[in-house]
């Protein structure tokens, strides 16, 4: 083991967005150097992760840069059989939220320190209503199994590190100027609060706001015992508010993101209702079976007359309350399940929970929409399998099931609540030991009650100036002389020009008839033995792996999550637009989100905000929001059809035997386009790198 004499934390929240540096430092104090340290670690859900940079004892630093995962993969093993100090960062398959970092030949007597940057989103806390923040500090044992399931190399020469010393953490939050931090409090861990200033301006600085605030955590031991978690309560950050990014380095790209807590009111219905229940080994530790009583017994005493109910246990194996499929919520049905509930316990064995969900899918009432209530601490490996199945059965029912999960424990996996919650259009919320729960189980249930609102739509209003001759614009006249608005809706955008007989590395020539030259059929400079000996490199370079790929350009507008989930009362939703270079023309002035519902349309216009100063947050953000939607079998180019075909067939449907091969390409241009790490790209960092910095 190599001891890891520091690790600290500092996270940047401005906003509802925190862009966060994970330092770790490792000591070889062996007087030999060691073939290569590996620790596995986890990161939020659905972070992106921009920055990988290791220094070696203050004299040399490597700065990494993303490549395609198995690119990386070959880079890296390359420069460690040369001797040179590297590093790699890369994402597990089958958990998003778990990551492995390498380091090739660490010197001896070398200090290694590590920073891992990445990028969030943060997550409205109904309990607290205000935004949570949360670290995770340690991989709880998952069920199934991990070699398996990881797929990621580990050599059985590594050395895995180990901590021995003291855990920092700071949190510096900066709201917009028209917001007051309240309070920011830590239902996990002891902290130190200072409003008004943040850790890195002065004591007495001027620019003392009560928009600006300071957390920070300091800890002697070695583990924090569970995640640690933030409330920010502030004011005026349920606000729509949009915002446009422009890129510093990439010529006239820009990003948007539109941010809401919607506000509305729909009259209730009344769906069958399920609540699955995680009573596996796994949830027998700490409070989680109390924990999971307590919020049953709150979602069933406030169950509205009307709806058909169900509880299914599960572990290894699954059972219903009522074998017989959902019955009224009355009474005497109600006292059933107070009584049931009160005996559970996490007696069920291994953590099952593909086959109940699926049954309950299938038990469903085909007349009624179905809301499913996921009740776990998510501690399984087989992840996509699960967000897979999720979104077969969303799609099929033609949104009317719904399932929502509430996590529970210290180290729930929040890849697994989230990516579930993704997959069947609902949300998750996340309840520790110590947390109260009863305003998230009750808003929950409230979301799960209302009617679900379809046909999401975004579009992009431009400056009146601007030019109106645009290709599938929708024009709205504005008053009664000739002025007019252009208004671009991101379906317009869908139809692709795809060249088959282009691939993805496809480059022009100047002959444009070398391809119609006949080749001979006899050429006596063919070496026979090309046929005999080895089979061709299995490089995975990037023009080789998608060599026989279609070339799919990259969308005008790329919207992501680009199917946009229903939106429920005071839960935040953030969507994002890649702008592509040839919209720098116009100047956005709103975006209008619509929405459909048996009551009526809905509509919200957000007036966009054009950021002074160039950057790369938004771009980052809105690109790992897409790769995480191709990762878990969604996004844009399930969408995206033939514009050679009059019919417009999915290019899903033309491709079917090379579609996911065009799924895994999208994403590593994404990854290596914007810079953000993800299943399919990884972060590489070699001292021979040109792409890296050494000093």
């Amino acid at each position: 083991y190599l001891a890891q004499v520091c690790l600290s934390v500092h996270a940047q929240i401005i906003g509802t967005t925190s862009r966060t540096t994970l330092t770790q430092n490792f000591v070889n104090s062996n007087s030999h150097a060691i073939a290569e340290l590996t620790y596995t670690f986890p990161l939020y859900d659905g972070v992106s992760v921009v920055g990988f940079v290791c220094t070696i004892s203050d004299e040399r630093t490597i700065r990494g840069v993303v490549k395609e995962r198995h690119q990386a993969r070959e880079t890296y093993d390359a420069a460690v059989a040369r001797g040179e100090t590297a590093g790699i960062i890369e994402q597990s398959y089958q958990a998003s939220d778990v990551f492995t970092t390498s380091i090739g030949n660490v010197p001896a007597g070398a200090e290694i320190k590590v920073d891992i940057t990445y990028l969030g989103e943060l997550k409205h806390d109904a309990e607290a209503d205000g935004i949570r923040f949360t670290i995770p500090t340690s991989i709880a044992p998952r069920y199934g199994d991990w070699e398996a399931q990881y797929s990621i190399k580990r050599p059985s020469s590594a050395v895995t590190a180990s901590t021995k010393t003291g855990i920092a953490i700071t949190v510096d939050a900066e709201m917009p100027s028209d917001s007051n931090i309240k309070s920011i409090q830590s239902p996990s861990h002891p902290i130190s609060v200072t409003i008004g200033n943040t850790s890195t301006s002065a004591a007495a600085s001027a620019d003392m706001a009560l928009s600006k605030a300071s957390a920070s955590l300091s800890l002697g031991i070695a583990e924090l015992g569970g995640d640690f978690i933030l409330h920010i309560i502030s004011t005026n950050t349920a606000n729509p508010i949009a915002l446009l990014e422009t890129h510093p380095t990439k010529p006239n790209q820009r990003a948007l993101m539109a941010t809401l807590v919607p506000k509305f009111n729909l009259p209730p219905r009344r769906p069958e209702i399920v609540f699955i229940c995680d009573r596996s080994g796994s949830m027998g530790g700490e409070n989680k079976i109390p924990n999971m009583i307590a919020a049953l017994n709150i979602f069933l005493k406030s169950l509205p007359v009307g709806v058909k109910f169900n509880i299914c246990s599960f572990g290894s194996h699954h059972e219903f309350l009522f074998k017989d499929g959902s019955r009224s919520y009355n009474t005497d049905n109600l006292d059933k399940a107070i009584k049931h509930v009160s005996n559970f316990d996490a007696g069920f064995g291994g953590t099952e929970i593909h086959d109940p969900l699926k049954q309950t899918f299938e038990r469903r009432y085909k007349d009624m929409p179905l809301e499913v209530f996921l009740l776990t601490d998510g501690e399984v490996w087989n992840q996509e399998s699960l967000f897979s199945m999720v979104n077969q059965y969303v799609s099929q029912s033609k949104q009317t099931i719904r399932v929502f999960t509430l996590g529970i424990g210290r180290d729930v996996s929040h890849a697994l609540i989230e990516g579930v919650s993704r997959a069947g259009n609902g949300f998750s919320q996340a309840v520790g030991d110590n947390e109260k729960m009863t305003n998230k189980v009750v808003r929950m249930l409230k979301a799960a009650l209302t009617p679900n609102v379809t046909d999401y739509t975004l579009e992009i209003k431009y400056e009146k100036d601007q030019d109106s001759d645009t290709k599938n614009a929708v024009i709205s006249v504005a008053g009664d002389d000739d002025d007019f608005e252009v208004i671009e809706k991101v379906m317009d955008g869908m139809k692709i020009d795809v060249a088959e007989d282009k691939p993805s590395n496809h480059v022009p020539t100047k002959s444009t008839d070398s391809s119609n030259k006949p080749i001979s059929l006899f050429n006596e400079s063919a070496n026979s033995s090309d046929h005999t000996s080895s089979p061709p490199s299995a490089s995975h370079s990037d023009t080789s792996k998608y060599s026989d790929v279609p070339h799919v350009p990259e969308p005008k507008m790329l919207q992501a999550p680009f199917t946009i989930p229903p939106l429920y009362p005071f839960n935040r939703t953030s969507v994002y637009l890649l702008l592509s270079p040839e919209t720098i023309q116009k100047t956005p002035k709103s975006v209008i989100l619509r929405g459909k519902s048996t009551h009526g349309p809905l509509e919200l216009e957000i007036p966009i905000t054009v950021l002074s100063e160039k950057g790369e947050t938004i771009h980052q953000l809105a690109a790992r929001k897409a790769v995480l939607e191709l990762e878990e079998g969604r996004g844009w180019l399930r969408h995206a059809r033939d514009a050679s075909k009059a019919d417009g067939q999915l290019l899903k449907d033309k491709f079917p035997g090379r579609f996911s091969d065009m799924v895994e390409r999208e994403a590593v241009r994404l990854g290596t386009g914007f810079g953000v790490g993800g299943k399919w790209c990884s972060f590489v960092a070699v001292d021979s790198d040109g792409s890296s910095s050494t000093q």
